[in-house]
């Protein structure tokens, strides 16, 4: 079962499309905020998010540019009543894969839906014998599952949207834990310890001075 995040300040909106979604089987959860939004998408890891723009604390536009920048992939369609060009414009050049404006017609919103996760559906990435399928966010190696905690998870997933690239740990914990997070090194550097256990130290690289590298081929 896939799962929704719906993030809307409107009550009467928000209720309604809970009520429709889950109907159309989906999980749904729901902030009514910014800031409760994006808390909701780091620790719930949505399959797909529904994004009002101006809401209390974080607008819609800041999440998509924070989702983005910190490399999250989650597709995100902008449900937004701001229906001029330019905010659209906006919308799709800070991330958003989708703006529907409203008032909306419920059976395209559902339909726009049901397209985004079948491409997550048969987006995957390969690195050596593993595998990782962005839908269901598990990793196998051949076709045997390995259980990922949510923080490796969430590491593996930046490191496969820089592949190649160094990451400092300061860029790691900004990006998994958030930029209010209070933590040490040692956070980041217990989790990749963790990770490397079970995908090998072949793919994830320590570059003396600099932070860590991923790699698809050793």
């Amino acid at each position: 079962m896939s799962k929704l995040l719906i993030v809307e300040d409107d009550p009467i909106i928000l209720d309604g499309l809970i009520q429709a979604l889950e109907a159309e089987n989906f999980d749904v959860i729901a902030a009514q905020n910014g800031d409760d939004g994006l808390y909701k998408i780091r620790t719930e890891s949505p399959d797909l998010v529904i994004l009002d723009i101006m809401m209390p604390g974080l607008n819609g536009f800041e999440i998509t540019t924070e989702l983005r920048r910190s490399g999250d992939p989650v597709p995100i369609i902008v449900l937004s009543a701001r229906s001029a060009s330019d905010d659209k414009v906006k919308g799709f050049e800070l991330g958003a894969d989708d703006y529907v404006t409203k008032p909306f017609d419920l059976k395209v919103l559902i339909a726009r839906i049901r397209r985004f996760l079948k491409k997550q559906d048969d987006r995957h990435s390969s690195f050596g014998n593993f595998r990782y399928n962005w839908q269901q966010r598990r990793l196998f190696k051949a076709d045997q599952g390995i259980e990922l905690t949510s923080k490796e998870r969430l590491v593996l997933e930046l490191f496969l949207n820089r592949t190649n690239q160094i990451l400092n740990r300061d860029q790691i914990l900004d990006s998994v834990w958030g930029s209010d997070y209070e933590g040490t090194d040692r956070t980041v550097d217990n989790v990749i310890v963790s990770l490397r256990k079970k995908i090998g130290s072949d793919h994830l690289r320590t570059e003396r001075g600099l932070g860590y590298r991923f790699v698809t081929e050793p």
